[in-house]
């Protein structure tokens, strides 16, 4: 068996494949979901047959809490390069390739949002991202933005010449290694793949560092494209995050490949693939929130690689597949939690050396297992290194990003220029903004293509719930502080009961050597920073912190405040997330330079799933990498990458009462006491 589905993998590398026997958007078997908390949410497989036909996307798995059938749409003045103003018009029936492609190419590196209105565009051709004055220059900061999964699709022609051949070929591709594609982003659309277009990929796309691929839909025609999500294509690919994409059709759903620099994934549908769901070799890969409706195996973690990945609340339902296949092949490092199999003759195929689990027959829930026997715990008894030794571990219970209401950019957004702000950064801004928050305005924008500085103190209050950079920069020569505070509108305004700052860039904190913006939640109102690269966020308050998709570092300074952190890239040295007694989980972090990656103190609880260490610029002796004092901590899914021979010398250091125990052996994972 273990053959037979490596077969599958390797086979289709760089030719067509036999045509799939299997009908078209056809489920077979049951016509309902397992009752689990998971299912509750997506309903009947009906329903996810017209989630991802993009016919009906209501799915709260996908953008939960958004209104899909109201249309992304940016003010006019907000520096948005709308690709209409380069000839490429929907629905016309004409080639769009060479006028979107002239869109992309007139901003390299340029921190600009390239809109596709609502329609369908044509494509014959591969959409690649802009060529910068120099290698360090190009394929970054390039942000293609549809009006959503509903209205702006992205369409290549049955029979398309350029995706005929044998070799795979990208409808987009946004850039090869070496890790510099900071602040990439594909947003809010549809790629559609017709027939008779064997060598098509959907998207090949690479970030690093701080960037996403957020709604969308990848879907081929029956027996059309090899990969859907194709994150394989070239070495050091990440740190990234992926949420609420589906992917229909292909020999491949999704392929993530290469041992950098780690993604992480939340809210995935796979959807009739005809060979594998996923395809996983060296990379590390934390996902949560994956549903697969598949003939195939939905998970195929290769061997002989460093491939790791984390699973967690997901769902893998096979539809009369081949008996010998199983749901997840996995030969590799696996964390699982809160997973369902069923359909599937075998759940699960554990295949690599010294593993800890036999295989699973028949249908399979785990609340919490690993692959190998590597669970470590300094102040738990441990006959076995397992979860089925260390007994019950709690976590903290999740909680999804808030979704703040768009709001029309007509009658509802300001823009910061119209109150004095300097787009060029020679004089500060801070002033200006403080006047367009006071206004009364809903949501504040900063042009794309500005480059504003700010210094000192700011307060943000009153009905202001969105500060949005439209991918903009800032940067700060002494220092700013945005501070999120309660009831101090100067004309008693109400506070907007969620704030979220999204899709900005400090481009000097980036660095991870100066100053970064300071957000410091003082505050009983939650808190959202999305997409957001080169912030310090402090919580000092009460109300929830989230962030996703966030290149920075984290405080928790409050006994009463919680954060949850989908995807966090700290790039400077020294600590980089303390926890003072708050509570504190993680989905997907990566870190680099020496320093600890997580402080968890004064009886603060941690939870965190995916974390990398990338250790090749050296690691101080005696710097652990988790420090935890008189505090809880959940740790799964370690990985380090190191090639100068000086790795993470000692990795956890706890203290219970009076105790102190030290471990310098690397854990997949760890349970403090």
């Amino acid at each position: 068996m273990e053959t037979r589905y490596h077969e599958l993998a390797v086979s289709a590398r760089h030719r067509r494949l036999a045509p799939s026997s299997h009908p078209q958007a056809c489920i077979r078997g049951s016509s309902r979901l397992p009752k689990t908390a998971l299912s509750r949410k997506i309903g009947t497989v009906n329903q996810l047959n017209q989630i991802i036909a993009g016919l009906a996307m209501v799915c709260p798995l996908l953008v939960e809490g958004q209104d899909l059938s109201i249309p992304v749409v940016f003010p006019e003045d907000g520096g948005v390069v709308d690709v209409r103003n380069f000839g490429a018009f929907p629905d016309d029936g004409v080639d769009d390739t060479e006028a979107i492609q002239s869109a992309l190419d007139a901003h390299p590196n340029g921190n600009r949002i390239i809109y596709l209105p609502s329609g369908d565009y044509q494509v014959s051709d591969t959409l690649r991202w802009p060529v910068g004055e120099s290698e360090s220059e190009s394929q970054k900061r390039t942000i293609l933005q549809g009006a959503g999964i509903l209205h702006s699709t992205i369409c290549v022609p049955d029979g398309s010449t350029a995706f005929s051949g044998s070799d795979p070929r990208p409808v987009i591709w946004t850039g090869a290694m070496p890790a510099n594609h900071l602040r990439n982003a594909v947003r809010d659309l549809k790629i559609l793949v017709g027939a008779e277009n064997p060598a098509a990929v959907g998207l090949q796309f690479n970030a690093s560092n701080q960037g996403c691929i957020r709604n969308v839909v990848i879907e081929a025609e029956e027996d059309s494209g090899i990969t859907g999500l194709d994150l394989g294509y070239t070495d050091e690919i990440g740190s990234l995050l992926v949420e609420n994409i589906a992917v229909k059709g292909f020999e491949y759903g999704i392929s993530t490949k290469w041992p950098l620099n780690s993604i992480t994934f939340e809210n995935v549908i796979l959807r009739d693939q005809r060979r594998l769901g996923w395809w996983n070799y060296h990379q590390m890969v934390f996902l949560r929130g994956l549903v697969s409706h598949n003939w195939v195996p939905a998970v195929y973690n290769e061997k002989d690689s460093w491939g790791a990945m984390t699973l967690m609340d997901s769902q893998i339902i096979g539809l009369e597949p081949d008996n010998s296949l199983p749901g997840i092949a996995n030969q590799r490092q696996m964390y699982f939690r809160n997973v369902e199999v069923a359909g599937y003759q075998k759940a699960i195929d554990h295949s690599d050396r010294n593993r800890a689990q036999d295989d699973r027959i028949g249908s399979a829930h785990l609340i919490e297992d690993t692959s190998h026997r590597n669970v470590v715990s300094q102040f738990r008894h441990l006959d076995d290194p397992t979860f089925a030794a260390a007994g019950f571990v709690e976590h903290l219970p999740v909680k999804e990003t808030p979704a703040v209401h768009w709001g029309d950019p007509v009658s509802s957004w300001i823009n910061i220029l119209k109150f004095g702000a300097d787009p060029t950064g020679e004089s500060d801004s801070t002033g200006a903004l403080q006047r367009a928050i006071d206004s009364g305005a809903e949501t504040i924008y900063l042009p794309g293509g500005s480059r504003f500085r700010f210094e000192g103190e700011l307060k943000i209050r009153g009905p202001v719930r969105r500060i949005i950079g439209l991918e903009g920069s800032c940067h700060t020569e002494s220092g700013a502080v945005w501070q999120l505070v309660d009831g101090q509108h100067p004309d008693g305004l109400a506070d907007a009961s969620t704030v979220v700052i999204e899709r900005l860039e400090n481009w000097k904190g980036l660095r991870g050597g100066e100053l970064e913006l300071v957000i410091q939640s003082e505050s009983a109102r939650t808190l959202v920073v999305s997409s957001v690269a080169g912030a310090r966020v402090f919580g000092q308050g009460s109300g929830d912190i989230f962030l996703d998709d966030f290149c920075g570092h984290l405080e928790l300074l409050s006994p009463n405040q919680s954060a949850w952190c989908r995807q966090i890239t700290c790039r400077g040295k020294g600590t980089k997330i303390r926890n003072r007694g708050g509570k504190l989980w993680i989905l997907g972090m990566r870190a680099e330079r020496t320093g600890t990656l997580i402080e968890t103190t004064d009886g603060g609880i941690t939870d965190a799933t995916g974390i990398f260490v990338y250790s090749n610029q050296g690691w101080i002796r005696e710097e652990p990498a988790f420090l935890i004092r008189n505090s809880s901590a959940v740790l799964s899914g370690i990985a380090e990458r190191n090639f100068n021979r000086r790795p993470v010398s000692l990795w956890f250091r706890e203290t219970q009462g009076g105790e102190t125990r030290e471990m310098s052996q690397h854990a997949w994972v760890y349970l403090s006491k």
